[in-house]
C-alpha cells in the first residue's frame, strides 16, 4: 500500500503528516516553508532510518498514537482492555479529509472493537494547531479506558532542553529550563484541578535559545482537570513528547457505542525564539479562546487584603468611595458575605446573603457602588461546600469523596461533586438568584480545595465528570447572564488554562501581590497566556504573603502591563501614595487601548538582578518597556536594555515616563533618558545597542516611553 500525506501550510510554516500503509498518520515535518512542489514522498524516503542489529525487523516510528500492536516498544499512546484482555491494536485508515482548516481522520481496528477520530486543525493568522481525538467502542463488551494521549509528538534531536512552569501557592509559574535526560520526564497533576504544581504545558527547544533566537516548540493542553505530560528518550534514539489528561483507575469505562473526547491539544513553533512563540499564544488565545469581552479592561478594586472576614457596611462603603475616587471602575466583595461565613470554617455553600451583615440583601451595598459610576462583582466558590453549611446538612451525598472513608479537608473544607446534575441545578438556582438579586455583572470564581478522594457516590472516580460539569454550569450561568463576566481563580493561580479560559475573562493569576514576586510568576505565565486576563493588583505596602515592604510605584509598575487592580487598603494610604496611584490609574486608562491588543511579553536582560517586559502596539507605532530591580543588581553599571521587535527603520522619540522616575540619589550621574529632552534613535539601534539604564535600587523600576515618529 502507498503512504499518502496530509500537509498544511500557514504563511510561515509547513507541517506535513503521513499515513504509511494506511495506518496511524505520523508527524513528517514540521519547520520552516515548504515549496508548493516539494517531493514529499522523497521526503519521506531522507527520513527512513537504518536499522541495527539485535532489534525488531521494523523501526515503528512514532505515531499519532503509538502501539505496540505495530512493534512500538516504548510507552504507548494508549493502554485500553476488554475485563483483564488488554488490547494489541493495530489501526487502520479508513478516511482522510481535508477541510478548510485542517485535516480529519477516521481509523478502525476490527479485531479489537475500536474507532479512532483524529482531527488536526490549524489557525492560519497564528500559526497554532490544535489536535482531537475521540475513542469509540465499537466491540460488544463494555472497553476500559486506562491511558489515552490527546497526540504524541516525535521530538527532533536537536530540540534538547525543555522548560516547563511549575510552582506553589502564592508562587506560580515558576520557570525551570532543564537539559533532556536519558530518564524520562514525567509531569502530573491528580488534584482535580490544573494545579500550581504542574501547567499543563512544556517548552521543547534548541541550546542557547533565547527571546528572539532559536527553534522551539509549544504545547499546552486545554484542560482544568488531571492532566499528564511524559518526555520519554526512545530505546532507538529521538524522543517522544505525549500530552493528555491523566486517567483515575476505572474513570473511563465505555459501554458499546459510546465515546470518549480528550482534551483538545494545542501546539506553537517558533524559529525566531520564545517572544515569537510567545505571540503566537496570544494572538490564538484571543482570536479563538476567549470569550467575548467588553474594552477596556476595567481597573478593579477587591476587598480580601482590605477586610479579609471582617464585613462591615461603613467600611465597606467608604472602601467604595475611596476605590472611585482613585478611579476604580469595578468594586469586588470577596469572601465572608454570605450566611455563617465569619471565618473558613463555616456557611461556604449556602449562597445567599449573611442576614446580621447584609439584611437588606446585597443590593444596597450594589447600587451604592453603581451610583459612584462602579460595576459591581462578587466571589464566589461553588465547589466548596463546609461542613458547617445548610447544604452539606440536606445533601451530604453530593460531596465528592468515598462513602464512609473519611478523607482530610482542606480550609476546613470539602468538594461538591459537580458531576451530579442535581448538585450543578441547585448551584445554577442560587447564583441565578444572586444575579437577579442585585446588579452583580462579575463573579470571581474561586476553588480553594484539592480532590483528595475524587469519587461520587458509587465510589467510581469522578474527577474528569466533575471538571466538564463546572464547564457546564459555567456555561449555563454565561447563557442565562450574557453580560456576565467569570474571573478563573483556584487558591490564586491553580486554575489557568485554555479549558476555563473559554468561559472566563480574567486569571488571578496568585494570592501574592508581592510586586518582586509576582514579575516572577508574570513572567511564566506571559509565556503561554496573554496580558489582558492577567489579574495583578497593587497590594499594600508590607505584602500580605511574603511580608516584604515596597514602595507604590514598583508596586503600579508591576501592574500595569496586565488587568490592573487595588487590593491594598485604600482608606490607610498616605497622601502620597494615594495621589501616585491616582495618576498611574490614569496612565493604565489612557493606554489599556491598545495595551490590551499589544505584543507583550518579557525580554531578557543580561543582569539577573532586572526583570524587564515590553509591549509593543499592534500598529507598531509606540512602545512601553519597563525594567524593575527584583534584586541587586550584580553589576554596578546595569547592562543596556535592549528593545526587540520593532521597526528596524523607523525613527522613535525614547524618554522616562516622569511617574516612575528614577532615584537621583542611586549614583553620581545620571544618564541620557533622565533629562528632559528624548532621544530620537532608530529601531535597529534600540535593537542591537539598547538604552543605558539609571541605576536602579532593589524594588525600583522605570518606564521607557518609545513612539514612532511619521
Amino acid at each position: 500500500m502507498t503512504t499518502c500525506f496530509h500537509r498544511l501550510d500557514a504563511p510561515d510554516q509547513t507541517l506535513v503528516l503521513m499515513t504509511p500503509q494506511a495506518r496511524m498518520p505520523q508527524l513528517l515535518y514540521w519547520g520552516e516553508p515548504l515549496p508548493a512542489d516539494c517531493d514529499l514522498d522523497a521526503l519521506a524516503r531522507s527520513r527512513e532510518p537504518a536499522l541495527p542489529h539485535g532489534g525488531l525487523d521494523v523501526a515503528e516510528l512514532v505515531s499519532w498514537l503509538p502501539e505496540p500492536g505495530r512493534g512500538f516498544t516504548d510507552s504507548p499512546g494508549l493502554a485500553v482492555r476488554r475485563g483483564r484482555r488488554h488490547l494489541y491494536t493495530q489501526f487502520i485508515l479508513q478516511s482522510a479529509k481535508r477541510s478548510h482548516d485542517g485535516w480529519d481522520f477516521e481509523l478502525g481496528d476490527a479485531a479489537a472493537g475500536l474507532g479512532l477520530s483524529l482531527r488536526l486543525g490549524l489557525h492560519a493568522d497564528s500559526g497554532v494547531f490544535s489536535a482531537d481525538c475521540r475513542l469509540t467502542n465499537l466491540g460488544a463488551d463494555e472497553l476500559a479506558v486506562d491511558g489515552l494521549a490527546t497526540m504524541v509528538l516525535p521530538i527532533p534531536r536537536h530540540l534538547t532542553e525543555r522548560q516547563s512552569l511549575g510552582g506553589r501557592w502564592a508562587g506560580e509559574f515558576q520557570t525551570t529550563r532543564e537539559p533532556m535526560s536519558s530518564a524520562a520526564w514525567v509531569q502530573e497533576a491528580r488534584l482535580g484541578r490544573t494545579s500550581h504544581h504542574a501547567f499543563p504545558g512544556l517548552l521543547l527547544m534548541e541550546p542557547g535559545t533565547h527571546a528572539t533566537q532559536g527553534e522551539a516548540w509549544s504545547v499546552q493542553m486545554a484542560w482544568s482537570g488531571n492532566h499528564r505530560l511524559v518526555l520519554q528518550r526512545l530505546r532507538l534514539g529521538g524522543a517522544q513528547l505525549q500530552a493528555g489528561e491523566l486517567l483515575l483507575p476505572g474513570e473511563v469505562i465505555l459501554l458499546p457505542a459510546e465515546s470518549h473526547d480528550c482534551p483538545t491539544l494545542h501546539m506553537a513553533r517558533s524559529s525566531e525564539g520564545l517572544r515569537r512563540l510567545s505571540l503566537r499564544w496570544h494572538r490564538f488565545i484571543r482570536e479563538c479562546v476567549l470569550p467575548a469581552m467588553p474594552a477596556p479592561r476595567p481597573v478593579q478594586f477587591n476587598t480580601w487584603e482590605a477586610t479579609y472576614f471582617d464585613h462591615d457596611d461603613r467600611r465597606l462603603t467608604a472602601l467604595a468611595k475611596a476605590a472611585a475616587e482613585l478611579g476604580v471602575e469595578r468594586f469586588v466583595l470577596d469572601d465572608g458575605w454570605f450566611a455563617g461565613r465569619f471565618d473558613d470554617r463555616a456557611g461556604l455553600g449556602d449562597w445567599v446573603p449573611c442576614p446580621k451583615r447584609y439584611p437588606q440583601g446585597l443590593a444596597p451595598l450594589a447600587n451604592y457602588c453603581r451610583a459612584l459610576g462602579m460595576e459591581f462583582g462578587l466571589w464566589v466558590e461553588p465547589e466548596g461546600v463546609s461542613q458547617a453549611s445548610e447544604l452539606f446538612r440536606a445533601h451530604p451525598d453530593w460531596v465528592m469523596g468515598v462513602p464512609e472513608l473519611d478523607q482530610p479537608l482542606g480550609r476546613h473544607q470539602f468538594v461538591v461533586n459537580l458531576a451530579l446534575p442535581a448538585a450543578r441545578q441547585h448551584l445554577f438556582a442560587q447564583i441565578a438568584a444572586l444575579l437577579r438579586s442585585a446588579p452583580i455583572s462579575f463573579l470571581k470564581w474561586d476553588m480553594n480545595r484539592d480532590m483528595t478522594h475524587a469519587a461520587g457516590p458509587d465510589g467510581c472516580a469522578t474527577a474528569r465528570q466533575h471538571v466538564l460539569g463546572l464547564y457546564s454550569l459555567m456555561d449555563e450561568l454565561r447563557e442565562a447572564f450574557p453580560s456576565l463576566e467569570i474571573e478563573t481563580c483556584a487558591s490564586g493561580g491553580a486554575r489557568a488554562d485554555l479549558g476555563i479560559l473559554r468561559r472566563s475573562s480574567r486569571v488571578w493569576v496568585s494570592d501574592c501581590n508581592d510586586p518582586l514576586e509576582r514579575q516572577k510568576i508574570q513572567r511564566g505565565f506571559l509565556g503561554f497566556l496573554p496580558p489582558e486576563v492577567m489579574g495583578v493588583h497593587v497590594g499594600d505596602a508590607r505584602s500580605h504573603t511574603t511580608g516584604r515592604v515596597s514602595d507604590m510605584p514598583v508596586r503600579t509598575l508591576n501592574a500595569l502591563f496586565g488587568h490592573l487592580g487595588i487590593e491594598a487598603n485604600v482608606l490607610h494610604l498616605s497622601e502620597e501614595d494615594a495621589c501616585h496611584l491616582r495618576e498611574a490609574i490614569k496612565v493604565y486608562k489612557a493606554e489599556r487601548s491598545w495595551l490590551h491588543a499589544a505584543s507583550i511579553t518579557p525580554i531578557d536582560h543580561l543582569d539577573p538582578g532586572v526583570s524587564a517586559t515590553l509591549a509593543i502596539a499592534a500598529d507598531g507605532s509606540r512602545a512601553l518597556a519597563s525594567a524593575i530591580a527584583v534584586g541587586q543588581p550584580h553589576d554596578a553599571i546595569l547592562a543596556p536594555l535592549r528593545v526587540p521587535g520593532l521597526s528596524p527603520n523607523w525613527t522613535y522619540q525614547v524618554s522616562l515616563h516622569p511617574l516612575w522616575w528614577p532615584n537621583p540619589a542611586a549614583g553620581k550621574t545620571a544618564t541620557s533618558l533622565q533629562t528632559a529632552t528624548p532621544l530620537m534613535l532608530p529601531g535597529r539601534a534600540l535593537q542591537t545597542s539598547g538604552l543605558a539604564l539609571p541605576i536602579l535600587r532593589e524594588g525600583s523600576g522605570v518606564l521607557v516611553q518609545i513612539q514612532a515618529i511619521q
